[in-house]
């Protein structure tokens, strides 16, 4: 009997955002032929694994890696609640499947495991002293952040996720040998310095609670303490203090922005963490930040981009090793599923198209 892993079968599917019914119909069979494949009660034949296999853009390999397991647990979003279970689901697929790959092309290196300390017990505000420290991040404002973070071997996916109800979520790491993972929203509606405190708060779930992502139930306290690690992180209060000193006029505020590359509304947010905004000067920037409509949209202040590489490093080495003909035959992949990917003008000796951010 040929092997093939029921969890990678139900993965594809919801990566296509097919419901059982919507599969079976497009395969011609019955539903309950996909159910009992999904529960593993079925083990498919040879001919309907292929024919599942092209359907989806896998090679047929890819169903037979019963070594494989997908992480368990709830993963945590910073979303709005508008966005249904189907298109959460198809998100969160196609990002598992990224981390399968980012999983089997890291394995290919030595020495890939995140640098990633344990809390032992932190605060969020102490665990984000700990690590810049840790990283050796020089005091005052993180140039570029996603270079930062994949320097120390955490893999940020990033990719459209085709809505922007979305931003990004950590996801759990079934294998402790692997990187930790990060999907990542490339969707233009999000303006660079949401994109960077994005990154920070799941920074936070990383490194706070990857041995808590079985547990939905403290899923609140768990968002605050993400965004406690982000906002110490990106603007620790011995560096941004002084810079948040009254009087909080919006000219000084469009000035930070530019210095910490943090939005005006993370920044009222910082100077009320620290101390030196009050409650009721708080809520006249926010009063006028509704009359000006910073709160839907702010100054950009020339803020720039800034693009994660990480998965394109590891696709590039495993081409100078290996030749980039064999990527898509290791990954398991169709060819066109891998352009769909990692860019279709990826070929041997040629992997500019395959930016992990664009």
């Amino acid at each position: 009997m040929p092997s093939f892993n029921p969890d990678l079968f139900r993965l594809a599917r919801e990566e296509r955002g097919l419901s059982q019914k919507a599969l079976a119909d497009a395969l011609k069979v019955v539903q309950s032929e996909i159910s009992k494949i999904e529960s593993g009660k079925k083990v498919p034949g040879e001919a309907f694994v292929g024919t599942v296999a092209a359907f989806f853009g896998y090679k047929p390999e890819f169903f037979a890696q019963t070594n494989l397991a997908l992480p368990e647990g709830g993963i945590l979003h910073r979303k709005r609640s508008t966005l249904s279970a189907t298109e959460r689901n198809r998100i969160e697929a196609e990002a598992l499947a990224r981390m399968l790959d980012a999983s089997a092309l890291a394995k290919c290196q030595t020495a890939f495991t995140s640098d990633l300390p344990a809390r032992d017990g932190r605060t969020p505000v102490e665990m984000a002293r700990f690590l810049r420290d840790a990283w050796s991040v020089p005091a005052g404002p993180i140039d570029n952040l996603p270079l930062l973070v994949e320097r120390h071997r955490v893999l940020i996916l990033a990719f459209d996720f085709g809505t922007d109800l979305l931003d990004a979520f950590a996801l759990p790491q079934p294998d402790p040998e692997a990187p930790a993972c990060i999907a990542f929203n490339t969707n233009p509606a999000f303006p660079p310095d949401r994109h960077r405190f994005t990154l920070a708060h799941e920074l936070g779930h990383v490194v706070l609670h990857r041995d808590e992502f079985a547990d939905e139930s403290d899923e609140k306290r768990q968002e605050n303490e993400a965004n406690e690690f982000a906002g110490e992180f990106l603007a620790p209060e011995a560096d941004i203090r002084e810079d948040l000193s009254p009087p909080l006029t919006f000219a000084r505020l469009r000035e930070l922005k530019a210095k910490w590359k943090m939005s005006m509304g993370a920044l009222v947010h910082r100077a009320q963490d620290v101390g030196v905004l009050k409650k009721s000067e708080a809520k006249r920037i926010w009063f006028l930040f509704g009359r000006y409509g910073y709160r839907k949209r702010e100054p950009g202040m020339g803020l720039a981009p800034e693009r994660a590489s990480g998965v394109r490093r590891l696709l590039e080495k495993f081409r100078e090793s290996r030749g980039g003909d064999e990527l898509p035959e290791f990954l398991h992949l169709a060819r066109p599923l891998f352009d769909r990917r990692y860019g279709a003008t990826i070929t041997v000796g040629n992997l500019q198209g395959a930016s992990a951010m664009t």
